[in-house]
């Protein structure tokens, strides 16, 4: 038997807030890397683009990874992930050369791509059919609200240093890593609340009758679109808040109140693009996504005035709320024991190419420019635009087997 109206109801509270607290950790620790690596570690885009590809490394093993934490059930997992998540960002208060920066990044990263997959699975679980866009875009709002009020904060504290001192280098340095402790502290709260997540008696048997690992031919094309978005994101990550810090000197306030701006606009569009994807189908609402992401990359790459850079940087921000859209998919043509493992597939996809396509952007802006990682990066978006075309949910749709019927839900996660 599945969940009740009520524990629909919990469950969804409780997941919004660990998407609130998880969300607010993040929009900490985006607001102030870029300046805290080149200003207080010394590292230049280049650099950057090698710490991500470091970072990205347990992305790629996310399917074993998470072969691993499944079983101890979705909630306990997820509370595990967010705990690592949390002890990585925390960490950085303590770095003060390159290569303990990517110690501390990796082990950010095993929590954090942990969560990307699990967030999905646990929003998924409290969806009907049919509603699969609007739930997600909902918890997405909520996460918004999260990284808004992280930016915010960490908005207030840089401004408040700068009435204090002018001198910027007496007080930046031991700010930012105060901030990375607290971003830690976020994650840990989002760890506590979704050991609170409902789960039913039928959902516990197929997540242990269920594969930890899985690799099926009919979710190729879910596969290679999650490819494809991770190669783009890899790019625009690792290569875009760089090149406003190192090509256009602009400042950690700025780059601040810019995602402060980004995280209003998905907090009031998320739920919105949510109820398109239900109303008009993944493969139309996709199709709109990569072209705008198609313009973004070619503006990142040819525009010369900052401020159509910002105009570009909150334009993928918009836009990347529409790659709940995969998901969506995936929920709409797998069997339901697929779908977790198959998500955690999903991500490793996403960062096959994680390690190599940030290298190979690292050595184009080396030798050519910072134009150029984003030049390449247009490659993805064309295929991606591509094979976007052959979604035909009713006929990839996978035939469920048949159903195990118990007589009670429980509560908790065991």
């Amino acid at each position: 038997m599945g969940l009740t109206d009520a524990q629909l109801k919990r469950g969804f509270v409780i997941l919004a807030i660990t998407a609130f607290s998880v969300s607010m950790s993040m929009g900490v620790n985006q607001a102030i890397s870029p300046s805290f690596y080149r200003e207080e570690i010394g590292m230049d885009g280049a650099q950057n683009g090698y710490l991500v590809a470091f970072r990205e490394l347990p992305g790629f093993l996310l399917a074993f990874v998470a072969a691993l934490l499944l079983r101890l059930g979705m909630a306990r997992a997820t509370s595990l992930a967010l705990l690592i998540m949390g002890i990585g960002y925390a960490s950085l208060a303590v770095d003060y050369r390159f290569t303990t920066v990517v110690l501390s990044a990796i082990v950010a990263s095993i929590g954090f791509h942990s969560w990307l997959q699990m967030q999905y699975a646990l929003g998924l679980s409290l969806a009907k059919e049919g509603q699969e866009g609007s739930v997600l875009g909902r918890v997405s709002s909520f996460g918004f609200i999260g990284r808004l009020l992280g930016m915010v904060a960490v908005l207030i504290v840089l401004q408040g240093a700068g009435w204090l001192s002018e001198a910027r280098s007496d007080w930046q340095g031991p700010i930012f890593r105060v901030l990375f402790v607290v971003g830690g502290v976020a994650a840990v709260v989002g760890a506590i609340a979704i050991l609170r997540f409902p789960v039913p008696e039928d959902e516990r048997a197929i997540a242990r009758a269920a594969p930890r690992l899985m690799l099926r031919r009919e979710y190729w094309l879910y596969y290679l679109l999650s490819f494809l978005d991770g190669c783009r994101m890899e790019i625009y990550f690792a290569f875009a808040p760089f090149v406003l810090v190192e090509e256009f000197g602009v400042s950690a306030v700025a780059i601040t109140t810019l995602l402060i701006c980004a995280a209003l606009i998905n907090w009031r569009t998320a739920p919105w693009i949510g109820r398109l994807i239900d109303r008009h189908g993944e493969k139309r609402m996709l199709t709109i996504n990569y072209c705008g992401h198609f313009v973004v990359f070619l503006g990142f790459a040819l525009a010369q005035n900052v401020w159509l850079l910002y105009a570009f940087y909150l334009g993928y921000n918009f836009l990347f709320t529409f790659s709940i859209g995969t998901t969506t998919y995936l929920r709409k043509i797998a069997r339901k024991e697929d779908i977790a493992p198959s998500l955690a597939m999903g991500v490793s996809w996403a960062h096959v190419a994680a390690v190599a396509v940030p290298v190979a952007g690292a050595a184009l802006w080396s030798r050519y420019g910072y134009q150029f990682p984003f030049i390449f990066g247009t490659s993805f978006v064309l295929l991606s635009i591509y094979f976007t075309q052959k979604i035909d949910i009713g006929r990839q749709r996978m035939t469920p087997p048949p159903p195990i019927t118990f007589a009670a839900a429980s509560t908790g996660d065991g």
